[in-house]
């Protein structure tokens, strides 16, 4: 359950600045009108052929491999809970916010950032701070795609990360190049020598709700606002909760 200040303080900043009606999310829970709007929501189509493999790529722990030659950051993951609420993150590693995740890691942030940077990917010039900032998130555009088994059919598939999210606002899935590599916030402590990453001291890695401590942010509209983003109930094949997957991250191109 996320903290009732930083929820009050958030809103109070959508209100204070003017927000529009059309921006102000719909009740969750829906009624049968947004229900059938849901249910009738044509099924994305990003579907991606999946790419190829190599033997030479650096290994890290948690089940994160980095291809340089193919300019490629793949982490093992698993499916979060069944959710039908909002979310908050979209990837969370050890202590993280699971219950408003769509993914889980046991990788740290630390060595996926790192993964990011080995492939080309640049962090953000300016960071900004807190939670639900107003500003749009800096940093070059990392593309996160899915690989997994499919459970209608039980063949492996690969789809944009976008097309396992609506947007509960525009009921749709959100355009492709929703993310951006931040960085996130990091510190060199010189007592440990070596650096460390807030996104490993909160456990969330990849934000929906905009989150200054996270390495990846949202940068399509409603990303300053809570309780809009949640799990496509219509995402073709879509695992049950629990199940692998991997997630791919490369340079938007």
């Amino acid at each position: 359950m996320r903290h009732a200040l930083l929820t009050l303080t958030a809103m109070a900043l959508v209100w204070i600045t003017g927000c529009k009606a059309s921006d102000v999310p719909p009740p969750r829970g829906g009624g049968p009108a947004h229900a059938n709007a849901r249910s009738n929501m044509a099924a994305p189509s990003h579907t991606m052929e999946i790419p190829p493999q190599s033997d030479d790529y650096i290994s890290f722990e948690g089940g994160v491999k980095v291809f340089p030659s193919l300019k490629r950051v793949e982490v093992d993951a698993r499916v979060l809970g069944g959710q039908s609420r909002p979310l908050e993150f979209l990837i969370v590693g050890p202590g993280g916010s699971a219950h408003e995740a769509l993914f889980t890691v046991t990788a740290r942030a630390e060595h996926i950032k790192r993964g990011l940077e080995i492939v080309g990917l640049k962090e953000a010039k300016e960071h900004f701070s807190g939670r639900g900032y107003r500003e749009t998130p800096q940093g070059d555009i990392v593309r996160i795609s899915v690989r997994f088994t499919r459970s209608d059919n039980g063949k492996e598939a690969m789809v944009r990360v976008e097309d396992w999210l609506l947007n509960g606002i525009t009921n749709a899935s959100p355009a492709p190049g929703m993310f951006v590599f931040t960085g996130g916030q990091e510190q060199y402590l010189p007592e440990l020598n070596r650096s460390v990453v807030s996104a490993d001291q909160y456990g969330n890695l990849a934000a929906v709700w905009h989150d200054a401590s996270c390495i990846i942010d949202n940068r399509h509209e409603h990303g300053s606002m809570s309780d809009v983003y949640e799990p496509n109930p219509n995402a073709p094949g879509r695992p049950q909760a629990g199940s692998a997957v991997v997630l791919v991250f490369e340079p938007e191109r």
